[in-house]
């Protein structure tokens, strides 16, 4: 089972008031923690889909521009596919690009997922509720999204319409917090 990493990094940061993932946390750029989870689980292959105007930002990283910026998380997973479906993967590992407290074992949980469950189109885990923006998606599903992209932009118009498993964690789980105001960062704390 070969598999991309995919983070999505092309959002306006509008809630927090400036652009959220060049914050530094643990003296890299926010953005960075999920590219380090993804590497830490042996994910040799990560990618950032962003647009136009924050590409030049991300150094020394494999960037896709999305040609229609800001179309939220599906039109994100859409731009993926279609640039990566040249490549031999399997299946695209997304994570936001603003989860301070990512970690290996999530993604692992993923991997593990995809590779015993070979009908599953997504592994999306859950938490309280579903999070698609830290979900494997199969290559296969391409030609939905090709479908799908033309009328819908909500990522649970896809997970509900296809083979999804889902994968259950505490609740409480600080891996998906996510920032989006200044005061997120407290979250991990309470």
């Amino acid at each position: 089972m070969k598999t991309a990493g995919v983070i999505l990094a092309g959002g306006r940061s509008s809630r927090y008031g400036k652009q959220k993932l060049f914050e530094e946390y643990n003296g890299a750029p926010l953005y960075q923690q999920s590219i380090t989870a993804m590497t830490n689980a042996g994910i040799p292959s990560i990618y950032i889909v962003t647009n136009q105007e924050l590409a030049c930002a991300f150094n020394h990283a494999n960037v896709i521009i999305e040609p229609n910026a800001h179309g939220g998380p599906l039109s994100a997973l859409y731009t993926a596919m279609e640039e990566l479906s040249s490549h031999p993967f399997d299946w695209l590992q997304i994570l936001a690009g603003d989860l301070p407290y990512m970690s290996k074992d999530i993604v692992q949980a993923n991997l593990r997922a995809a590779n015993s469950l070979p009908s599953a189109d997504i592994i999306l885990p859950t938490a309280k509720r579903y999070q698609p923006l830290h979900a494997a998606y199969h290559m296969r599903l391409l030609p939905r999204l090709r479908e799908l992209i033309k009328k819908e932009s909500s990522m649970k118009a896809l997970y509900e319409t296809v083979n999804t498993y889902t994968l259950s964690f505490s609740p409480n789980h600080p891996a998906f917090i996510n920032i989006n105001q200044p005061e997120d960062w407290h979250l991990k704390e309470e």
